[in-house]
């Protein structure tokens, strides 16, 4: 008896688990941004969101988290049913918060849905007559002893990661400042607060454009559509490339049937034009990943961050 109340009692589950796929959605989804409003990141959630609310046919609620350099946001997103009503918005961000120790949560408590956009990290500059470019920006530094002062999307954040690696390479002395966001950073820079900040094109660019602020260099393997003018650390005669990633994950667990449906939607709002004239605004490759594919390419990138992050922590 006791068996066979096993066997009803996972069927029960297994039918359950059916239905829910087989309705999904039936309300609201929650899709968790670990920043504040006006970052990179909430800039890529918005201009997917009426895709993506048009390819699964429900209402996508956008919820600003932000705290620890997206550690808040994140832990609420993976301590949430994996059931597809919550998701969140994965970067380099997922792997140093872990390297770095601050988080209870490591890459693996996420199911990865889909890589949607990568874009490089700029580093930009207050305008001064000290520097124009980089070269004249690392012999003044070096000159001066002092260190340069850049904002970055919070501690532990793939920025403040990034920022750092920038320092080592160029062999100047980088201080971060940390901010609940990249839109904070760069008002802080462009008020005179610090000299830069270190964020991805879609965070700069309006005041790149606007001459608050001077784009010195970028990370990409190419330069950037948004910034053409602005060349790569590759070109400066660096040994150096990292990209940002953003894309779309749900806590461990997420039922395979659903998962294939935000793939289908994701891969539906990527063809959107209005999508890809956002993308082209904010200086995105749009490059989706899924399955397999996606799980590869998160295991190669998280090492590096995930190792760097780690030798900055001891």
């Amino acid at each position: 008896m006791k068996k066979l109340l096993s066997v009803l009692g996972a069927a029960t589950l297994l039918s359950s688990s059916m239905t829910m796929a087989a309705d999904y959605p039936s309300k609201n989804v929650e899709f968790i941004v670990p920043w504040s409003a006006g970052g990179g990141a909430d800039n890529v959630v918005r201009a997917l969101q009426p895709s993506l609310e048009k390819a699964l046919g429900t209402t996508i609620v956008v919820r600003n988290i932000s705290g620890g350099g997206g550690a808040v946001g994140f832990s609420r997103a993976i301590a949430s049913k994996p059931d597809g009503y919550t998701v969140t918005i994965p970067t380099n961000a997922t792997f140093t918060l872990e390297g770095l120790g601050n988080v209870a949560f490591t890459k693996d408590d996420f199911d990865y849905i889909a890589r949607v956009l990568v874009e490089p990290y700029v580093m930009a500059v207050r305008p001064n007559d000290d520097w124009s470019d980089l070269e004249s920006l690392i012999a003044e530094r070096k000159a001066s002893g002092e260190p340069l002062r850049m904002g970055a999307s919070g501690v532990g954040s793939s920025t403040h990661i990034m920022t750092l690696m920038l320092g080592e390479e160029l062999g100047i002395e980088m201080q971060v400042i940390p901010f609940d966001s990249g839109s904070a950073a760069v008002s802080a820079a462009m008020g005179g607060h610090i000299d830069g900040v270190v964020l991805n094109p879609s965070e700069v660019v309006s005041a790149i454009n606007g001459d608050r602020l001077v784009s010195i260099v970028s990370t990409g393997e190419e330069r950037s559509g948004a910034l053409p003018d602005t060349p790569t650390m590759t070109e400066a005669g660096y040994d150096f490339e990292l990209a940002q990633w953003r894309g779309i994950a749900a806590p461990k667990g997420l039922d395979p049937e659903i998962e294939a449906k935000w793939v289908e939607a994701v891969k539906q709002a990527v063809e959107d034009p209005q999508f890809q004239k956002a993308a082209q605004s904010m200086g995105s490759d749009i490059s989706p990943l899924y399955g397999d594919e996606l799980d590869q390419f998160v295991e190669r990138t998280s090492k590096p961050l995930i190792e760097e992050a780690q030798a900055i922590r001891q």
